[in-house]
């Protein structure tokens, strides 16, 4: 199978390759077309918006972020006072984004006794928050 690659400077070269790997180059050439295709058409430049006088807002708002960060701290103090058990409960739920259903497996429980218990812990820390 003879391959044709075309060059940035226009010029094209042909190569002779086994068949099953022509297959796969020009399987890997369509994808790469179809993929610089769809990105192309959704790509603007920050400069042509700036030319057309359209800007990108910066909603930010400094207060709002140093608020946030306080209710960070504050939610973080609350999970100090719960229980080993229930800390590594968020944990694995919140942060490791386990399912309900495999940590009640693991645990031998069923996944409604889970549920209440994160119920609980969520109650609980709305209560350390008041």
């Amino acid at each position: 199978m003879v391959i044709k690659y075309k060059f940035l400077d226009n010029t094209t070269s042909e190569v002779e390759v086994d068949d099953e790997l022509g297959k796969h180059i020009i399987k890997m050439d369509e994808a790469d077309y179809n993929l610089n295709r769809k990105e192309t058409r959704r790509h603007i430049y920050m400069s042509v918006l700036e030319e057309q006088g359209r800007y990108i807002t910066d909603d930010n708002d400094p207060l709002d972020d140093i608020l946030k960060e306080e209710r960070i701290k504050e939610l973080m103090a609350a999970i100090e006072k719960l229980l080993p058990e229930q800390k590594e409960l968020l944990i694995r739920v919140y942060w490791n984004n386990e399912l309900q259903k495999d940590i009640a497996a693991e645990e031998g429980v069923s996944e409604m006794a889970i549920s209440s218990r994160l119920k609980r812990i969520i109650k609980k820390l709305k209560k350390f928050l008041e």
